[in-house]
């Protein structure tokens, strides 16, 4: 399947001091966060366009990056990246619904949208060539119990569906932890980190919504316009149809500066069997 790549970058980085996450050195001969996303991504899907959305103080140092890493491996990609300005009214950008609607002008493929901050494992891109369909929108799903860390809050869109996996909602919640849930809940509630298959014509209607949203409050300072809550509006109008594929991959965020080497540390003991 060929596919353009969505990389949302554009993030202040505030609990991480302000430097890029995909910038951080994780793999076993110091590579980036982002070189080690690349190679899993690379045997598994046939990558056409890398779209990335940066923020203006750190992004060419993430363009740098990745245009240093596609040639160290003769990869031929379209490199494309657009800056997400913050009004002069806020603080913080839109978020990573507006972050997104900035790359419908950009791509043609269908485009794997995906964290800068997000690490996944090889099998997780397999699931996505074996099971996903060119025309149509997916979001990678994971257990909730594999994507929360003892005494971390973290937001999670939980992912609701019927039987033949088409989803009926996305239902974002913030600030849980692991132990709000028992291990059931933990094992079969399916939720999404952002890690989404979406076609070009998806892409241009989570525009026009950012933009109604904007004409609507165009002096907001504060109100986040998150991804999953918006692709929630848009299922619960009958505007995009999401399929949900059950990942039986491994995921990792990178928050914190301690989760570098935390992160480092976990794979090297694991003798980097994450990334198989």
């Amino acid at each position: 399947m060929k596919i353009s790549i969505v990389l949302m970058a554009a993030g202040m980085s505030s609990r991480f001091g302000g430097q890029p996450k995909i910038l951080s050195k994780i793999g076993p001969n110091n590579e980036s966060l982002f070189e080690m996303s690349f190679l899993q991504i690379k045997d598994c899907l046939q990558i056409e366009q890398i779209h990335l959305i940066l923020n203006e103080k750190t992004g060419m140092d993430i363009y740098d990056e990745v245009q240093k890493v596609v040639k160290k491996y003769n990869y031929t990609v379209l490199l494309t990246y657009r800056f997400q300005k913050i009004p002069h009214f806020r603080l913080k950008p839109w978020g990573t619904a507006e972050a997104l609607s900035l790359a419908h002008e950009y791509v043609e493929h269908p485009c794997l949208v995906l964290n800068s901050d997000d690490l996944f494992n090889k099998k997780v891109f397999e699931n996505i060539k074996e099971k996903c369909i060119e025309n149509k929108n997916y979001v990678i799903g994971f257990r909730l119990g594999g994507t929360l860390s003892k005494g971390q809050k973290a937001n999670r869109a939980f992912i609701n569906c019927d039987e033949k996996e088409n989803v009926n909602s996305l239902v974002e919640k913030l600030n849980i932890q692991e132990e709000f849930y028992c291990e059931y809940e933990l094992a079969n509630n399916y939720v999404s980190v952002n890690l989404f298959l979406l076609q070009k014509e998806a892409l241009k209607k989570i525009f026009e919504k950012v933009d109604d949203y904007k004409l609507d409050n165009p002096f907001d300072e504060e109100n986040e316009m998150m991804l999953p809550t918006f692709i929630n509006e848009l299922i619960a109008k009958n505007k995009i149809e999401l399929e949900l594929i059950k990942s039986t991959g491994n995921w990792q965020g990178v928050t914190f500066k301690e989760d570098v080497e935390q992160v480092k540390n976990k794979l090297s003991l694991m003798n980097f069997k994450f990334f198989e």
